[in-house]
């Protein structure tokens, strides 16, 4: 006769609790999430902690006080992971009933952001009408590190480092160009060289995103100093202040050329021997289970990326 497991799920209840006070970092604000009091929170995660004989939270004082145990954080590890499949398994049980309702959770760079919403998005909502969508934008770096907790389903981002934990599901060279006012000196130009843009007030990117380090190499690699009159932490407002007229700002090329038509600016690519493409990649952990809605909007992403494009 097959004998019990050392760890049965006694108390599912307690377990999402639990998760609830991991995520929100306190009890307080675990309970004013899910409305359930604090005292019935407190009592189900101390249940799930008799049942596996260990302190899941140190119980300090203070908005700091409460941390994971390293039982904790384990067991935090693999409740995301369980999390992921149970929703993987719904989005295909969904599918098969011919429902095709779901979430697909995802993250972008910010600067691709604004591409991706008004056309794909938008056509892949007329498709899709029960599909809803929970967008994160962040640096390249912090989607890896969602993908890689279970906290998305994948990510499109530039130039992320990779590791042998995570699939390139797309992956797509993308050359730069400055973007400049119409009626600048460069605007009717087919190409440019770097060093002609440094000749230029620059509208540049700050060190949080990870355009600034690109930039960088790629000014020292031709040995040309930058003459930045603004520098932001936003794509949106690099993209408003060169159509301003404020300066020029050196960008990826736009994915999309329906994108690229409704700007009122010029787009220039830049021609340069010593500078390569940048990578653009959508990623997802390596063995997750991607829901159907998910798999279906990456499919897409990718049929996108791939269509003819026009300047």
């Amino acid at each position: 006769m097959p004998t019990e497991p050392a760890f049965s799920l006694k108390h599912p209840v307690a377990m999402r609790y639990f998760h609830e006070v991991a995520k929100a970092g306190s009890f307080r604000q675990a309970a004013e999430q899910t409305h359930i009091a604090v005292s019935a929170i407190n009592r189900h995660v101390k249940h799930l902690e008799d049942q596996l004989g260990t302190l899941l939270f140190e119980r300090g004082r203070g908005r700091s006080g409460l941390k994971l145990t390293a039982a904790g954080e384990i067991l935090l590890h693999h409740v995301k992971r369980a999390m992921s499949e149970l929703a993987a398994a719904q989005s295909e049980l969904n599918a098969l009933q011919g429902l095709r309702r779901g979430t697909v959770d995802f993250g972008v760079n910010e600067g691709i952001w604004r591409e991706l919403l008004p056309h794909l998005l938008i056509g892949f909502k007329k498709a899709h009408p029960e599909i809803d969508y929970r967008v994160t934008a962040g640096s390249s770096t912090r989607l890896v590190e969602l993908v890689m907790e279970d906290e998305i389903d994948f990510a499109v981002a530039f130039n992320p480092q990779l590791n042998e934990n995570l699939n390139v599901l797309i992956r797509r060279n993308v050359d730069s160009g400055v973007m400049v006012p119409r009626d600048h000196p460069l605007a009717k130009r087919r190409s440019v060289r770097l060093s002609e843009c440094a000749e230029y007030d620059l509208v540049m990117p700050d060190s949080s995103l990870a355009l600034r380090a690109t930039l960088d190499l790629m000014f020292a690699r031709v040995g040309v100093k930058p003459r930045a009159v603004l520098t932001t932490n936003s794509y949106e407002i690099m993209r408003s202040a060169t159509q301003a007229g404020v300066g020029i700002a050196i960008l990826t090329q736009h994915l999309f050329h329906h994108a690229r038509e409704r700007h009122e600016a010029a787009f220039v690519p830049i021609r340069e021997a010593l500078i390569g493409p940048q990578v653009l990649v959508c990623i997802a952990r390596k063995g997750r289970h991607l829901p159907v809605a998910a798999t279906a909007m990456v499919a897409q992403i990718d049929a996108a990326l791939k269509a003819p494009s026009r300047r």
